[in-house]
Order: C-alpha cells, then sequence, then structure tokens
C-alpha cells in the first residue's frame, strides 16, 4: 500500500471551512490548504477547478452538512414536534454544527454571492423551525416569532455560551424549547 494520502473532496472543504473560520476568507487558498493536508497542490485541482469553484462548494457544503444534515436529524427522529425541535438543537449543540455562523456571516458582508446564500440558508432554518411550531398547533404568526426566537439564538448561542459546557447548553436549549412550546 503506498504512503500516498488519497483525499476527499470533503477533506478538502472541512479544511477549507476550518480555514474561514480562523484566518477568514483571504486565509482561504490553494497552497495553505495543500500544506495543512500534508498533499500537493495537484490533489486541489482532482476536486476543484480553481479557487472559486472550492468557494462556491464551501457554501454547498455549508449549507448541506450544517442545516439539511441538521433537518435530516430531526426528520428521522419519531415523536413529536417538540422532540424533533430537541433533536434540531441537541445536533447543533452536540456536533458543534453552528461554529462556521461567524466566519460565514463575516464573509457575506464583502461578497454579494456569500451574503444571498447566507439569506437563502437561514430562511430554510428559520421555515424549518416554524413549520416544527406550526405542527404544534401554534398560529403563523405565533409558530414563526417562536421559530425565529429559538433559531436565531441556536445559530449563535456557542458564542453566547462559549464557556458553559455542552450538557449544561443542552439543558437550556430544553428548557427554552419547553417555553416556546407551552
Amino acid at each position: 500500500m503506498s504512503g500516498t494520502k488519497t483525499l476527499t473532496k470533503d477533506d478538502w472543504l472541512r479544511a477549507a471551512m476550518e480555514l474561514l473560520r480562523t484566518r477568514g476568507i483571504g486565509g482561504v487558498r490553494v497552497l495553505p490548504l495543500a500544506k495543512q493536508l500534508g498533499v500537493s497542490r495537484g490533489s486541489f485541482y482532482w476536486h476543484f477547478e480553481d479557487r472559486d469553484d472550492l468557494l462556491r462548494s464551501m457554501l454547498d457544503w455549508w449549507d448541506r452538512e450544517m442545516t439539511d444534515g441538521v433537518i435530516q436529524v430531526a426528520n428521522g427522529s419519531s415523536g413529536s414536534p417538540r422532540a424533533r425541535l430537541v433533536a434540531v438543537a441537541e445536533d447543533v449543540v452536540r456536533f458543534d454544527r453552528n461554529r462556521y455562523e461567524a466566519a460565514i456571516r463575516t464573509w457575506a458582508e464583502g461578497d454579494k454571492r456569500v451574503a444571498k446564500t447566507l439569506k437563502r440558508v437561514v430562511n430554510k432554518r428559520l421555515d424549518y423551525v416554524t413549520s416544527l411550531f406550526r405542527e404544534a398547533g401554534f398560529s403563523p404568526a405565533e409558530a414563526r416569532a417562536r421559530g425565529d426566537l429559538l433559531a436565531v439564538y441556536i445559530m449563535s448561542e456557542d458564542s453566547i455560551l462559549a464557556d458553559e459546557t455542552v450538557e449544561a447548553r443542552l439543558r437550556l436549549l430544553r428548557r427554552q424549547i419547553r417555553l416556546l412550546t407551552e
């Protein structure tokens, strides 16, 4: 067996997202990524046409992994709308799915394409959480107000409660969901 690393497109995207989070969009470059992953730049071009293709792919990955993945987990859990809201919160917190939010928002400030994607993804999240409140029996206006409160909180709770344990954060989220669904 060869000592050469075989990287997937997702390996590159995860590394690129970490560079975005730690260095900003200016730090997402092919050579630093290749060095971080311990491979040549040629490996990059196996998966991406150029840096712009990487950036587009990062946005798609962020939406798929940090939004669609959460929705899929929640839809796969059986039970009441409240139970699915808890599943959303637990998945986001346990798997740190909100860790790129600040970096994406900062990137969006200087890039209209990213701002458009951010808006679409946030609306998808708000619509999904709102739909669970509707399913729980709330009027459209009440469901939207409660959905917005919870979704916005979940998207930013890691920065608010950075010093708390995962379990403490989950206890608070469960309590908030109970209050919002009563």
